[in-house]
């Protein structure tokens, strides 16, 4: 994150030819995401540009003719196809499953805040995470938060997950759709946030009910880690605190299960 304060955000506020036969290869990619629905997914939402530093690997065991619709989809996007053993998926793919099918992707590349801000022509909603450990979590955060409308997600560089292959995977690659924003210090970004107009929104088991809660002023949601929740100094930097209703039997919520509610409500008072 840039020492200098982030910009004040604005507040007006047919069928083609049959696909070809793969070819034969080898590769090495740090990010991946496998399996046919997966990749029929992530297909279906990555830009040109990611597409065009992407690469269909089939093995040379699949059928292709149970693969068409995936083949005719990736000559459609321009995605080059090659055949390779099972073997290498499996050494590629370690114990996640392949199905035959694996679709490798450029090095990822984080986004900068100052960016996001100056380019919303509404008023910005953004989710910080503070200090998620599991990248499982990271990746239903991230495709939650694609589908209900947020402008980018904030993660500290130190003490928490960086975006991962097993993020791409259960992002379904929104993760290269939705800027993902890599900062030094959360709580100095909360401050400088707050300086450029936006309220922090925390989500705390003691907070009020998140359906109480006005998001459309420009807004930043924090999500606090899967053990302990929101530090303490995170905390005191919430304009307002949130919590779901639930069932007094269960504790507390998965924390990607909790965005995921925290951000259909936000998107609803949006509205």
């Amino acid at each position: 994150m840039p020492n200098e304060r982030p910009k004040r955000p604005a507040r007006s506020f047919s069928k083609g030819a049959a696909p070809q036969p793969p070819r034969r290869s080898t590769f090495e990619a740090p990010f991946f995401i496998c399996g046919l629905h997966p990749v029929e997914e992530a297909l279906s939402v990555l830009g040109a540009e990611t597409l065009e530093r992407a690469r269909l690997y089939i093995a040379d065991s699949r059928q292709m003719k149970a693969l068409g619709a995936l083949l005719e989809r990736a000559q459609a996007c321009g995605l080059p196809v090659e055949q390779t053993t099972v073997q290498a998926l499996n050494d590629h793919a370690g114990e996640t499953r392949h199905q035959g099918v694996l679709l490798t992707l450029p090095a990822f590349r984080y986004a900068e805040l100052d960016d996001v801000l100056s380019s919303c022509t509404h008023a910005p909603f953004i989710v910080a995470l503070d200090q998620i450990q599991d990248p499982h979590n990271l990746g239903a955060i991230i495709r939650s938060a694609a589908a209900f409308g947020a402008d980018a997600i904030i993660i500290p560089k130190d003490r928490a997950v960086q975006v991962t292959a097993t993020t791409i995977k259960t992002s379904a690659g929104q993760a290269y759709r939705l800027p993902i924003c890599r900062i030094t210090n959360l709580a100095q970004t909360l401050r400088q946030l707050k300086e450029a107009g936006l309220q922090v929104i925390g989500a705390d088991m003691e907070g009020l009910p998140v359906q109480q809660i006005d998001f459309r002023p420009p807004t930043v949601l924090v999500m606090g880690s899967e053990s302990q929740g929101m530090r303490r100094l995170t905390r005191t930097l919430c304009d307002q605190t949130a919590c779901i209703e639930h069932h007094k039997t269960v504790e507390s919520l998965n924390v990607s299960v909790a965005a995921a509610i925290m951000l259909y409500q936000a998107s609803l008072s949006r509205r």
